[in-house]
């Protein structure tokens, strides 16, 4: 069946013809979409997208690499180091204020950290 256009139809020409072919087509579409070969489809689609993925960032930081710049991965490891030392500066600054607020009014001193003598 053709679509003849209504003169006092206002929807746009292209909304009409995908309208008429959404109704023929949508229902076995769904259908499709149901089946086991469409979900190994997906997913050999989504491994495939992925694998891709992997490569081009692999490129990406060689090519950063050659030119001596911090790829992506080089800020999220640095990012994560980060972010570890601030939750343990919280840790250590609890501990102090819990041992400082213990009682016997002396203020607790950290113990210094060995640090090598300079010359």
């Amino acid at each position: 069946m053709i679509y003849a256009p209504d003169m006092t139809d206002d929807t746009p020409g292209w909304k009409r013809v995908f309208d008429q072919m959404e109704s023929q087509l949508g229902p076995q579409l769904e259908q499709y979409v149901r089946t086991e070969q469409f979900a190994d489809l997906a997913a050999g689609l989504a491994r495939a997208q992925a694998e891709v993925q992997r490569r081009v960032a692999d490129a990406m930081r060689q090519t950063w690499h050659f030119w001596n710049l911090p790829a992506a991965s080089d800020v999220s490891r640095l990012s994560e180091q980060v972010a570890s030392l601030e939750r343990r500066v919280r840790e250590l600054t609890k501990q102090l204020e819990d041992k400082e607020g213990s009682g016997d009014g002396q203020p607790v001193r950290p113990s210094r950290a060995h640090r090598p003598r300079s010359a």
